[in-house]
């Protein structure tokens, strides 16, 4: 036999203390964002820094292992490998004289691609 349950005897949860309506920093450098991440949240600076520092670990795990990483609404991180090059003939522009340029191995270097809304979103900001 089903037991009903009663809506009136359970209690509501107790409601999360308003978070305060903080303002964006003036300036945006690291203790800024912490300051202000710690101030909206209601946690001290040292659990806030901590905090930041645990999301860019995680996301610079999963670049590590080869992965195109989210960052937020902004687009991907990932890392790219640069085709090696072979030997060449170039020449000096001041001079005119040929030069060989040397050959070049595979690299692998970091990359990011921005999201298409925030290319949208970069073309309505104000510059100074």
């Amino acid at each position: 036999m089903a037991t009903k349950t009663n809506k009136t005897a359970k209690k509501a949860a107790p409601k999360e203390a308003a978070k305060t309506k903080v303002s964006y920093p003036a300036k945006y450098t690291a203790q800024a964002i912490v300051k202000y991440i710690a101030e909206k949240h209601a946690v001290p600076r040292a659990k806030a820094q901590e905090i930041i520092d645990d999301v860019f670990d995680v996301i610079n795990a999963g670049v590590i292992k080869g992965q195109r990483v989210p960052v937020g609404k902004f687009g991907k991180l990932f890392i790219k490998v640069k085709p090696a090059t072979k030997e060449r003939l170039g020449r000096n522009p001041l001079t005119g004289e040929e030069i060989t340029i040397p050959a070049k191995k595979a690299t692998k270097v970091p990359k990011f691609t921005f999201s298409k809304n925030y290319k949208e979103l970069a073309l309505k900001a104000t510059i100074k």
